[in-house]
């Protein structure tokens, strides 16, 4: 399948597989001198190395995590975040591979310094070692891909592979220039219904009329940079409310016409893990590859 031949139909149409679990427990073989091996996930992650497009850094995080390179791999299964549900989902489904996108032991770097004694962190480790699994992060290198795995995904469920403009200075993925004119309200709306969250949050005159639009930085200096270039921002994962999103809020009371799209960093990002699982495919064609939803983490109260 080329690139082009990747419909926003399509990409639904794998994300909602992805969201039911759906997978087949297959052994995957390689074959090398007449003899057919298990693929392993050092072979797994050499081919994704092979793949990706870009030299592979060191120091990175994108190292496994739990299990180990010499595993044999029965399938793959793609998310956002390696939670305790989706890698029990994952082992279910016969797929004991997990390639994550963020941190399986809750900090950035995924290192267990203070953490190898505390009873959360050797369940979750014994979960992984007793199923015979291995969980693998792909983060710094999927966002060094050219074009950006995760953005890549996010613009096929929003539609937007179309509407790209031209990269602006200082702007690491552009604008985006929609068909119609419409207003921030109706605009946020199609976010949260595309994104399926009820956890979006706007800063802005809903009447604010949108043609451009921008997915900008999660803090305040690259949002500075692009504020002359777009009528709304979309910024996922804001590192601190009380700088950025005050920021916005002056921006706004300053009487600039401008709207400010607050989204989690899970909603932000998890459709470019489903992106990452038809991207394996079209290399490992051994190996059943699907995506696991790990879901927003908030639940909120009535209004």
């Amino acid at each position: 399948m080329k690139k082009n031949d990747f419909s926003r139909r399509t990409f639904l149409r794998l994300s909602g597989m992805g969201m039911a679990g759906i997978g087949l427990p297959i052994m995957s073989l390689a074959v090398s001198g007449g003899k057919s091996t298990p693929l392993t996930a050092g072979d797994v992650i050499e081919r994704i190395k092979a793949h990706v497009g870009v030299p592979w850094k060191t120091p990175t995080v994108d190292t496994i995590k739990g299990g180990n390179a010499g595993i044999a791999v029965t399938g793959i299964t793609t998310t956002f975040m390696a939670t305790l549900d989706v890698i029990q989902r994952s082992a279910a489904a016969g797929r004991n591979m997990i390639i994550t996108h963020e941190p399986t032991f809750w900090s950035n770097l995924d290192l267990p310094d203070g953490l190898t004694d505390n009873p959360l962190y050797q369940h979750k480790m014994e979960v992984i070692n007793r199923g015979h699994l291995v969980v693998w992060r792909f983060h710094d290198h999927w966002h060094a891909r050219q074009p950006d795995g995760i953005m890549e995904g996010q613009q096929h469920i929003l539609g937007w592979d179309q509407y790209q403009n031209v990269a602006v200075d200082g702007i690491r993925n552009g604008v985006f220039e929609l068909p119609q004119t419409i207003t921030l309200r109706v605009f946020a709306e199609d976010i949260a219904r595309k994104l399926q969250s009820d956890n979006i949050r706007v800063i802005g005159d809903p009447a604010t009329k949108v043609s451009k639009v921008c997915n900008t930085a999660n803090h305040l200096r690259g949002s500075v940079e692009a504020l002359p270039v777009a009528d709304a921002f979309i910024i996922k994962e804001a590192d601190r409310e009380n700088d950025l999103a005050e920021w916005c809020r002056d921006i706004v009371l300053s009487g600039q016409k401008k709207g400010f799209i607050f989204i989690s960093h899970n909603r932000g990002e998890e459709f470019g893990m489903v992106n990452c699982a038809h991207w394996l495919r079209t290399f490992i064609p051994e190996l059943p590859v699907e995506f696991i939803a790990s879901g927003d983490p908030f639940w909120r109260t009535l209004p």
